[in-house]
């Protein structure tokens, strides 16, 4: 269970992949680079690894999936 998961109770504990939702509009940002860059680190706080990014279609955002438990090599 991710700390974030701990903070909302009625979230469902993650598998192995979990989709993390990254807004790059507003939000207190300079830039949408910024904005992802931010998701990013903390997926890497926590040992994760980027799987996929895909634009969401109904937002100014991206759902980031990350491998929870994986390995990789290479």
């Amino acid at each position: 269970m991710t700390e974030g998961q701990r903070d909302a109770p009625d979230r469902p504990e993650a598998e192995r992949y979990y989709a993390q939702y990254a807004s790059l509009g507003a939000g207190g940002y300079d830039s949408s680079e910024a904005a992802l860059q931010a998701a990013i680190n903390e997926g890497a706080r926590q040992s994760w690894k980027l799987v996929g990014v895909t634009q969401d279609p109904t937002s100014d955002g991206v759902i980031l999936v990350w491998d929870t438990s994986g390995f990789f090599s290479g």
